[in-house]
């Protein structure tokens, strides 16, 4: 609105002008009687047509500005558009989804939405490029899923890959924390194969949003230079399908993302998640290394995995028991290996190099350099894992050992045993020799620690798929010797000129059980033995001549 002093000034110029026209007149009638028809008849007349105009012209103007400010608000509501710059790309979100759109897509339904009300089409290009302005407005990032969209995110991590619902929610955190570039000092450990995952959803962060690196400060092994202060944990389940979440991450890594960002947006940052939203098991297990020095991780060690020898009088029993059975004492490289069991019982990283353990545990317990060996200690961890060795040395050859040879007829075979029959034959020795002092465990023993014990201790060990053990034979079970017995009866059984493996395996089968053994190979073992032995033999893929047995 004008001043006081700018409408004194236009009543001055008004006046200030009438009166010169009249002094400059004031000899002519006649210009003067014009000047009067003018200012009198015409001048008001001129002056209410266009005040009317102008206030009609306001009045439509504020009518349809109305118009449009609730047509876009309306047609938001119902099309929920928004756009980030950094890629230049508009997104919809229909309540469950989201998904990239194109511009030209909400033009178009602009436009067409427009031309049905009708009320705004003088207003058409107006309106769409002030609807398209706020629509940049609206931050992808900034949007609040449904509660529908946020369920079925969580429903695909949980419980597939996270043992629950708050752990999904704290890594989703993370992922929007990164996405804002909050946090970026902290480090979060992760399993490699964790790290599988988080390489997809770096690819289609950078493939729906732009944004890269989203997952750079998730970190696969521990390094010195990383303060414990700045380190998280995360844990995941081990036996997700990685092929499974390429495809799942390709159908929701859109949602993924946004909820990612709507958490980080509503909890400030994943700290903030673990102190007011997370259970005490989930933010004890987060913090682990941010509340606990080495010295601490070490002490909860020892506590929990080894045993001082008469340490108190409750002890003198077991101490003489242990004494008398030698087990008084406990060599690095098994103290080394129940470390081992410890942090992934834990589901901890390996946060401290085994020097600096070792230096902290001289400090801790005696020791004798010489057999290299920590003195007055024993483990109840200990025992099933010293006898699978004994085992090992007393029963397993590796046949790829220059002073091993095979017998004659199977060179160039590659012989395996598979994880879980090695735990078979471990609880079958462990039976045969109870009554041997030096055995202390009952035989029961798992394939992750079978796979623990053959990696730690046995590295040069070649293991296929985490399931066969390659080059070894166990002199418990010859399993060729067993396959080899039974192609008398598989031929006579079946008394045709063809055979399938699935038929001769079931043949090998039935003869294994008649026979009492205690073994039986798998089919896969089976097949692989037969595709050796009777090489010339195969038709069809999937057949044996049976004229081969004959010549056996």
């Amino acid at each position: 609105m004008s001043s006081t002093n700018d409408i004194n000034n236009i009543k001055e110029n008004c006046l200030n002008s009438i009166t010169e026209l009249i002094e400059k007149y004031k000899d002519d009638e006649y210009m003067l009687q014009r000047l009067h028809t003018r200012v009198v008849n015409y001048l008001p007349n001129d002056l209410d047509y266009e005040y009317k105009k102008r206030e009609k012209n306001v009045n439509r103007t504020n009518y349809l500005t109305n118009e449009k400010d609730m047509f876009i608000q309306i047609f938001l509501s119902k099309n929920q558009y928004y756009y980030l710059p950094n890629n230049n790309c508009f997104y919809e979100y229909n309540g469950k989804n989201y998904s990239i759109v194109k511009d030209d897509d909400i033009i178009h339904k602009l436009l067409s939405t427009i031309s049905k009300d009708r009320t705004l089409m003088e207003w058409k290009h107006k309106t769409k490029k002030n609807a398209i302005s706020i629509i940049k407005e609206r931050s992808l990032l900034n949007s609040i899923p449904e509660s529908e969209t946020i369920q079925n995110v969580l429903n695909v991590l949980y419980p597939s890959i996270f043992t629950s619902k708050n752990q999904a929610k704290y890594f989703l955190t993370i992922i929007g924390d990164n996405i804002f570039k909050k946090n970026s000092n902290h480090i979060f450990l992760v399993t490699p194969k964790t790290k599988k995952i988080l390489n997809e959803i770096d690819n289609i962060a950078y493939l729906s949003i732009g944004y890269t690196n989203t997952t750079h400060n998730f970190m696969t092994k521990y390094h010195e230079n990383h303060s414990y202060d700045n380190c998280r944990l995360i844990k995941i389940n081990e036996c997700f399908s990685l092929d499974l979440w390429k495809d799942i991450i390709k159908k929701i890594g859109l949602d993924l993302l946004c909820i990612a960002a709507h958490y980080s947006n509503r909890y400030e940052n994943s700290d903030n998640y673990l102190s007011v939203k997370a259970d005490e098991e989930l933010k004890n297990y987060s913090f682990y290394l941010k509340n606990n020095s080495t010295t601490d991780i070490v002490s909860n060690f020892c506590n929990s995995y080894f045993t001082c020898i008469g340490s108190n009088d409750k002890e003198k029993e077991k101490e003489k028991e242990i004494s008398e059975n030698k087990q008084c004492k406990i060599e690095w490289k098994n103290v080394h290996y129940i470390w081992k069991q410890f942090i992934s019982n834990m589901s901890l990283p390996n946060m401290i190099y085994s020097n600096t353990l070792k230096t902290i545990l001289k400090e801790k317990y005696s020791y004798d350099e010489s057999s290299d060996s920590f003195i007055n200690i024993t483990s109840k961890y200990l025992p099933t894992e010293s006898d699978f060795i004994k085992f090992w040395e007393n029963t397993i050859t590796i046949v790829n050992d220059m002073s091993v040879s095979m017998p004659i007829g199977e060179e160039g075979f590659d012989n395996e045993i598979e994880v879980d029959e090695l735990c078979a034959l471990f609880k079958y020795w462990s039976k045969q020799n109870k009554n041997n002092e030096s055995i202390l465990s009952n035989g029961t023993i798992s394939d992750e620690n079978v796979l623990k014990i053959l990696k730690h201790f046995f590295p040069n060990i070649e293991i296929v798929e985490d399931k066969y053990v390659l080059n070894i034979t166990c002199n418990l079970w010859n399993k060729i010797d067993d396959i080899k017995k039974s192609i008398r009866f598989i031929y006579d059984e079946n008394k045709l000129p063809l055979i399938s493996f699935d038929a001769a395996y079931n043949y090998y089968c039935v003869f294994c059980n008649t026979n009492s053994y205690k073994f039986i190979v798998s089919k896969r073992y089976f097949e692989k033995y037969f595709k050796f032995y009777c090489a010339s033999h195969i038709v069809y893929e999937k057949f044996i001549e049976t004229s081969s047995f004959i010549e056996a």
